[in-house]
């Protein structure tokens, strides 16, 4: 039996690391992988996805757990970038670097990667991704990324689309899902904007959801007062897990989202997307997709205004159908 540590955002609520993490874990066990986990709320995530877990913080902890496991699976998501921290970018480097320190096989998990802020963590990251077994990435952009340092990589997709194969899609479809979370550029102002231009074109039920409670709730929050302004039929939902919110993006027609895997999972549901773009990957799945969005940083209300009348009234760019998640390579890999 393999013995697997998978290194990513775990045990946080966040719906997107969580939801990678599943259909990470999940697919390991049916391949009979012993599973283990570096990350937060240890019993949490061991009582969720039946794993072994290890503390992400703790030294002692971390050597622990890669001197007794025969493969590090890094990703995925996004965690190779310095735009979060520097610090999270030389942790995540230095799980791989230690990993192979101890001779273990090391795979670049379906990760988004980012242009590296600095020629030092660019240096860096080149250094720790060269000694890698196996990188694969989700997206084109990551690719040429790492073509460029001269880094092979095989393209993948998001390992979240897997949890949609087996889900009977709602066809029936009603009401619209307005997704927010904190960050630069969705302020305020922005929020009175898209609670203004919604209430004009649409009339429907609108659910506001949070896809992590720590970073959502406090925004859409404010976003539902904005819409009590136009007797909006609106209510909010919090994040719950993994199963709960794709039973409600299930349900809904329309979804305008600020978060990756909002997108992601509503696009494989054959919902109808809004992307709002506040950072690079939601800009690389709307253009590979061809998603409706608009760009927070320096919007004007009139674009927005355009936009969602377009969105709202069927006058909409055709999309283009999203790559499903295929494992065989990284099975490959595991199994020699």
């Amino acid at each position: 039996m393999k013995k697997v540590l998978v290194s990513g955002y775990i045990g946080f609520n966040n719906f997107g690391d969580e939801a990678i993490f599943l259909a990470l874990s999940s697919h390991l066990k049916s391949k009979k992988c012993s599973v283990s986990a570096l990350c937060n709320n240890e019993n949490e995530v061991k009582k969720t996805y039946d794993v072994i877990t290890y503390n992400y913080k703790k030294p002692f902890e971390i050597l622990k757990a890669i001197l007794l496991n025969d493969i590090l699976i890094s990703g995925g998501g996004s965690l190779l970038q310095n735009k979060t921290s520097n610090f999270s970018l030389i942790y995540y480097l230095f799980i791989i670097f230690l990993a192979k320190l101890f001779n273990k096989k090391v795979i670049i998990f379906a990760q988004g990667i980012e242009p590296i802020n600095g020629k030092f963590f660019e240096f860096l990251t080149k250094t720790v991704l060269k000694m890698t077994n196996f990188i694969s990435v989700r997206d084109k952009k990551s690719q040429n990324l790492l073509n460029s340092w001269n880094i092979k990589t095989e393209l993948l997709s998001d390992p979240a689309y897997s949890l949609i194969e087996n889900i009977k899609i709602n066809q029936d479809k009603k009401g619209l899902i307005v997704q927010l979370r904190s960050f630069e550029g969705i302020d305020d102002k922005f929020i009175s904007d898209l609670a203004d231009v919604i209430a004009k074109y649409y009339q429907g039920e609108i659910t506001v959801l949070s896809l992590q409670n720590e970073y959502d709730k406090d925004i859409c929050l404010s976003f539902i007062e904005k819409l009590k302004k136009y007797n909006a039929n609106a209510k909010f939902i919090p994040y719950q897990g993994i199963k709960e919110t794709i039973d409600v993006l299930n349900n809904a027609k329309y979804v305008i989202s600020a978060r990756l895997h909002g997108l992601i999972v509503s696009y494989a549901l054959e919902n109808k997307c809004f992307g709002l773009i506040y950072d690079e990957k939601i800009r690389t799945l709307c253009d590979e997709l061809n998603i409706e969005n608009i760009e927070i940083k320096n919007y004007q209300k009139d674009e927005l205004d355009i936009k969602l009348n377009n969105f709202f009234n069927n006058n909409s760019p055709k999309t283009h159908p999203y790559r499903p998640f295929v494992w065989d390579c990284i099975d490959n890999v595991i199994e020699k």
